[in-house]
């Protein structure tokens, strides 16, 4: 096989015609064309690339990270709210039953007051000294056919919020009568401290205990007993004596 004529240099060569002048040839190595077109456009993008991201990270790191807001559809509020007083629920069975198993076990309980018609619940614990309510603005109105005794159970801790049964009596010549008035018919073989009026506390709730009658005798008080939503004893208070409706 016969060698080609010419053999492949390292060189490329150029003609330019520019007449009426001579041709003139312009040669360029083959690396410096290599150099030329494709190292130097990478090297130039590097350096771009290099510069945009100097300038951009302060930027991107000032941007606050989003967040993504927690929507909440009415049936997952509602779900929330059920699961809560699941809990609460459970917890309160929890303690009823411990304090069922310190009485079946003969474990000492502080004795309570005085409970008038009101049945002892079963475990109950007198709390009374631990202060979590307590009792203020009395007002008795005294109507014709009707006696109300106004006053403010209050939270001693309005970051606990407390709940349960108040039980009110009115004292008299004529006897002894209980509000709510159904717990009435509970007051000889003794009155369940959850046929209390329900009330719910944080800072203020007042309660109006009313009466479907008018005392007789000049002289007349009240008795109070709130009791916690387990049957716990949280306070006994004795009103001042009114005469005539007047304090």
């Amino acid at each position: 096989m016969k060698e080609p004529i010419q053999q492949s240099g390292q060189e490329v060569s150029i003609v330019i015609y520019d007449s009426p002048l001579p041709p003139r040839y312009i040669r360029f190595s083959k690396k410096f064309i290599r150099t030329l077109f494709i190292v130097t456009p990478v090297v130039v993008g590097i350096v771009i690339i290099s510069l945009l991201a100097a300038l951009l990270t302060p930027k991107i790191k000032e941007v606050p990270t989003p967040r993504i807001p927690t929507i909440l559809s009415q049936d997952d509020s509602k779900f929330s709210e059920l699961e809560k007083e699941v809990k609460s629920l459970r917890e309160s069975n929890r303690l009823i039953q411990e304090k069922l198993t310190d009485k079946n076990n003969g474990n000492s309980i502080q004795e309570e007051p005085f409970l008038m018609g009101i049945k002892k619940p079963y475990g109950m614990q007198n709390l009374i000294s631990e202060n979590r309510v307590a009792l203020d603005q009395f007002e008795y109105v005294l109507s014709q056919n009707k006696s109300n005794l106004k006053f403010q159970i209050i939270s001693t801790n309005p970051e606990n919020r407390v709940s349960g049964h108040v039980i009110v009596f009115m004292i008299s010549k004529s006897g002894a009568i209980a509000y709510p008035e159904e717990a009435n018919s509970s007051l000889n073989s003794g009155i369940k401290f959850s046929m209390g009026e329900p009330f719910a506390v944080s800072r203020l709730r007042p309660t109006n205990a009313e009466f479907s009658l008018r005392p007789t005798g000049d002289e007349i008080k009240f008795l109070i007993y709130i009791f916690s939503r387990e049957g716990d004893l949280l306070l006994v208070k004795e009103s001042e004596t009114y005469k005539n409706g007047a304090k």
